[in-house]
């Protein structure tokens, strides 16, 4: 049995492997770049090592670097998670080379599965259904354009390596081709070093399921049921449930066989993923297969029963399970919610800043899978998956229930994420009822949009931001006092109120014709209890910039709040041009598509900003002739920041 691993990832996964090693009396290694010192999978392990600083390739991609640390450590195994070189060839060769053992599959299945069209090929050999496409080997873009056009339009494009959703573009007619065949190329190179793409015939509104496969060392092939993954964003997956309420008991015995046939047609050993298209009329076809462990595993883990990454261990370990199929059994139903450093009503721009809070009752009934502790920041360099949380119950409306109670507890103070946006998907009538398919998030953009707060709501808000203003402030109010009007920023939607009193132990104003008096039970730095009419309400607060913008969670709800300086008249004015094009997001200028003195049209690309992983298009506000561009390929810049100017 293994007796030493070194773990070849960070964050949540690192210490989700962490956390079985040492049930199971396994030593565990770690890595981390020198921008991930203080993050708790840098020192949670039995020994840890510095990577140092800079790209990728010199950090968590610096193979013979993470081989030697394997080496003098004298670990016996390296546990590769998942993303990085969880699916590399190369690595894995070298590992085994090395005399290490590599915790996933052998490099012929990884270089089999792993590319997308290598992949459909073997597919077609035994017989698994396919969506009609091309996974040719000719990447001229002439010859992709006729073959799309023997598709027929809509057609998909997808990167044949990696996954995550980088390097797919839809499209919909043959005029959008060859900007999205170029788009997608650049991305895949970007993030794969590959920018060889396949192309597939488009489904209309189809669901994503998946089934988990584990094969242990002797020959032996399990399917552990079905994840649904339809609710994704950016062809990302958001939120993941098992059971998938869309499969009948005889079409999900179909699906998990058909997986279990892959994984014997390929001798597979180790976790692995086999990815389908369901096709509104209940037609499955064949996807890809992810050759690890996915970021979804743990709705697999709560309706089985099974430690999945302790499977991955005993299988590279060349031992048999002990179990049978028949073993392996459905109970009750499992979601995870992705939490996410980003900001869904403003395009799921990612965000960035530093984690003041994490907030977690442990004595409730949900798992939080995180890679964060309180004053992390969040790094621009890597993916914006803040946490996993995960909830198990005994039937889909209780375990939605449970969801929205943990939702309701958790909370990242310091930055936006993307938990109130979950909170509406998950309150959805069609989510609730499981009618949704993979553009439900699209299709459903207006009805998911943020909800905008009623008068009492506004005015919780406003006693919290004048509060927590004034904890620090000695009490400069008399019975001479005269009222005075006062304006605030909730969510971009500015209010104005009438003041009327306000010290640290309570305020007075009126909004909208009504008087609302409240005052404080409780307070503490960046925590009061306000009580208002009877009912206690409980506020944290959490500066998130220097111009006195507050992130304010007051019960179920949190909202962006700044009160305005007397000064300032109203919010959105701006001393740049119409012309100015700002960058939405910190990031890298990953491409400048146009330069000084050429004409554009309101909407044309200008160039790319890459954050996170992905590219983001920023494109021409108006028409006019660029004027002047700011930075250069490579450089890195901050949110808001002017890019160019046009005229």
């Amino acid at each position: 049995m293994i007796k030493k691993i070194l773990i070849a990832n960070r964050g949540e996964i690192a210490l989700r492997v962490i956390k079985t090693c040492k049930r199971m009396g396994i030593k565990t290694v770690t890595i981390y770049a020198q921008d991930d010192s203080s993050l708790p999978h840098a020192f949670e392990s039995d020994e840890s090592f510095n990577l140092g600083s800079g790209e990728l390739s010199s950090t968590y991609l610096n193979q013979d670097k993470i081989i030697q640390i394997a080496k003098d450590t004298h670990s016996d195994a390296i546990h590769p998670g998942y993303g990085f070189l969880s699916e590399n060839t190369d690595f894995c060769k070298k590992v085994k080379e090395a005399g290490l053992i590599f915790i996933g599959p052998s490099v012929e299945a990884i270089e089999l599965m792993g590319d997308k069209t290598t992949s459909k090929v073997k597919m077609e050999k035994i017989n698994i259904p396919l969506i009609p496409g091309y996974h040719g080997t000719d990447q001229d873009p002439k010859v992709l354009l006729i073959e799309a056009q023997k598709i027929g339009f809509p057609v998909l494009i997808k990167a044949t390596a990696g996954g995550g959703g980088k390097g797919m573009r839809i499209v919909n007619s043959e005029e959008e081709f060859t900007e999205a065949l170029n788009s997608s190329k650049r991305e895949a190179l970007n993030a794969f070093s590959n920018d060889n793409v396949l192309l597939e015939k488009y489904i209309t509104n189809p669901r994503h399921i998946e089934v988990q496969l584990v094969s242990d060392g002797k020959g032996n092939h399990f399917h552990f049921f079905e994840r649904e993954c339809s609710i994704q964003r950016r062809y990302q997956k958001v939120i993941e449930e098992s059971p998938s309420p869309a499969l009948t008991e005889e079409l999900r015995e179909s699906i998990c066989k058909t997986a279990v046939e892959i994984a014997k047609g390929i001798d597979y050993r180790g976790a692995g993923t086999i990815e389908y298209i369901l096709a509104p009329n209940n037609e499955f076809y064949f996807l890809e297969m992810n050759t690890r462990l996915q970021v979804e595993h743990p709705v697999t883990e709560m309706v089985t029963g099974y430690d999945l990454v302790e499977l991955q261990i005993i299988a590279a370990s060349g031992e048999e399970f002990g179990f049978k199929q028949e073993d392996i059994t459905q109970t009750g139903h499992s979601f995870e919610c992705r939490i996410y450093a980003e900001d869904p009503d403003n395009e799921f721009l990612p965000t960035a800043g530093r984690i003041q809070k994490i907030q977690a009752d442990t004595s409730v009934d949900y798992r939080l899978d995180c890679g964060y502790i309180d004053g992390n920041k969040i790094s621009t360099n890597y993916d914006p998956m803040l946490a996993k949380l995960v909830v198990h119950d005994l039937d889909r409306y209780s375990a939605i229930d449970k969801m929205q109670d943990a939702l309701n507890d958790i909370l990242f103070g310091g930055t936006k994420t993307n938990r109130d946006y979950l909170k509406r998907v998950l309150n959805h009538d069609s989510f609730i009822e499981g009618n949704f398919h993979t553009h439900f998030i699209e299709f459903e953009k207006e009805q998911l949009k943020a909800i905008i707060f009623n008068n009492d709501e506004q005015a919780t808000f406003i006693a919290g931001a004048l509060i927590f203003d004034t904890l620090d402030v000695r009490n400069i109010w008399d019975e001479k006092f005269k009222p005075i009007s006062k304006q605030i920023v909730i969510d971009e939607q500015e209010i104005t109120f009438e003041l009327t009193y306000l010290n640290r132990n309570k305020v007075s104003f009126n909004l909208e014709g009504h008087n609302y008096r409240f005052t404080t039970l409780l307070w503490e730095p960046g925590n009061i209890v306000l009580e208002y009419q009877g009912q206690m309400i409980k506020l944290s607060a959490f500066p998130i910039n220097l111009f006195g913008e507050k992130q304010i969670f007051a019960g179920d709800y949190e909202a962006i709040v700044k009160v305005i300086p007397k000064a300032i008249r109203k919010t959105g004015v701006t001393t740049l041009s119409a012309g100015s094009l700002q960058s939405p997001m910190p990031g890298k200028i990953f491409k400048i598509l146009l330069g000084p003195g050429d004409i554009v049209k309101t909407g044309d690309p200008v160039l790319i900003v890459e954050a996170m992983k992905m590219e983001h298009m920023i494109r021409a506000p108006k028409d006019g002739t660029i004027n002047e561009i700011f930075f250069k390929e490579g450089d890195q810049v901050q949110g808001g920041v002017l890019l160019c100017e046009i005229e």
